[in-house]
């Protein structure tokens, strides 16, 4: 299990490991194991190749002379592919499970491109030919996390490649949830305007209010502690662990919230600190709305990480934890800009994705969730003119 949760959290796969115990879970009555599994899953499902991944992380668990040099490892060692070098020292059964998983993938590599090469138009196709008629661009189609000049069996260059590949990719996917938010939030926004659009005057004035309000509101919540901050550290051991405030133990307080036991807290276990703060800013205040609260507790978990993880092995250590809280950056009086507070996007931004909206020949379909039509993007035909500059602080 080590091997997986060290390989697995250079990649980011450890963001959603471990059942947090201060988390209110609608699968609270699911085996832990099996919630891990899921969850892990869910973030390996966002890599073209996840499934052949997780494939060659779990046999190379199983040999023993390769798990302790991984333990052993440097996570630069790690994140550069460097650990390849001592793909050597596994035992042959396990070679030959990783010879099988590679053509497994190469196989359905190949079945990739041809379906590529299928969907390209005949000009398309044509073109192709006449630009390379030996067929030596094809690679260019290729997937690059696998040595596609061996075919046979698994070698350094491939788990050196998937290393790379994956941990490049998973950072990506970082930087996308990222975007996805600020769409989301302009998206939330475009579509009150275009209600806002069909009002009469007086509804449209009385609506706008109400929802000035709501905002104002929002940014009068309870004092936010500084993420990592001793202050933050010794609320949660009073009010969500219940013990004694007086007799807070940074070492008590880092076990109890190992909840694996693995000697570290990883993502999910930092996230689950952070969820007191965020309730703080986003639990009972107006508009309420669940995407920004787990936001909010994402950027704070990125924020301890980066100030706390001295090692950048995406896990804290208990020697990392203490400094971290002890240390100059983590003093609760430098207090914490939310969501609420702080710009998500900016008007040229709002205007540019408004314009795309705008261009849509038909409505988007309503969320799953929210299957009312009244929460649909209204189409240019039937919708009165959205004005584009938003307001002085984006709407949540």
């Amino acid at each position: 299990m080590k091997l997986t949760l060290t390989i697995l959290s250079v990649f980011l796969l450890i963001i959603t490991i471990g059942a947090p115990p201060v988390v209110e879970n609608v699968n609270k009555n699911k085996p832990n194991a099996e919630l891990k599994t899921d969850e892990s899953d869910e973030v390996l499902n966002n890599l073209e190749y996840g499934r052949y991944l997780k494939e060659v992380v779990e046999i190379l668990e199983n040999d023993p002379e390769f798990k302790k040099q991984i333990e052993n490892a440097s996570m630069d060692d790690i994140k550069s592919g460097n650990i390849a070098q001592h793909l050597n020292l596994v035992q042959h059964h396990v070679r030959t499970k990783l010879d099988e998983a590679k053509q497994r993938e190469m196989s359905r590599l190949r079945e990739l491109v041809g379906q590529k090469i299928r969907n390209l138009s005949e000009k398309e196709r044509l073109d192709l030919a006449r630009a390379d008629p030996n067929g030596k661009h094809l690679k260019d189609f290729l997937p690059s996390h696998i040595d596609h000049k061996n075919s046979e069996s698994f070698n350094e260059a491939d788990l050196e490649r998937l290393i790379q590949h994956a941990s490049k990719d998973l950072d990506e996917i970082d930087r996308e949830r990222e975007k996805e938010f600020k769409d989301y939030e302009m998206r939330k926004e475009y579509e009150r305007r275009a209600k806002l659009a069909h009002m009469d005057e007086e509804e449209r004035k009385k609506t706008e209010a109400l929802h000035q309000e709501a905002l104002e509101k929002k940014k009068h919540h309870p004092k936010v502690n500084h993420p990592g901050s001793v202050d933050q550290m010794e609320e949660v051991w009073e009010d969500v662990d219940h013990l004694e405030a007086d007799q807070f133990n940074p070492k008590a307080f880092f076990k109890l919230h190992d909840t694996n036991s693995d000697g570290f807290l990883d993502i999910a276990e930092i996230e689950a600190i952070m969820l007191k703060e965020a309730e703080k800013i986003h639990e009972n205040a107006p508009e309420a709305d669940p995407i920004e609260k787990q936001e909010e507790m994402d950027r704070m978990r990125e924020h301890v990480m980066k100030e706390f993880d001295k090692n950048h092995d995406y896990m804290l250590s208990f020697q990392e934890f203490e400094l971290g809280i002890n240390g100059t950056n983590a003093k609760n009086d430098q207090g914490w800009q939310s969501i609420e507070d702080s710009t998500v996007f900016s008007d040229q931004e709002f205007n540019s994705f408004s314009d795309q909206l705008g261009h849509l020949s038909t409505p988007n379909p309503p969320h799953k969730n929210n299957p009312a039509s009244e929460n649909q993007v209204p189409s240019p035909q039937d919708s009165a003119h959205i004005p584009q500059a938003p307001p002085a602080s984006n709407s949540h």
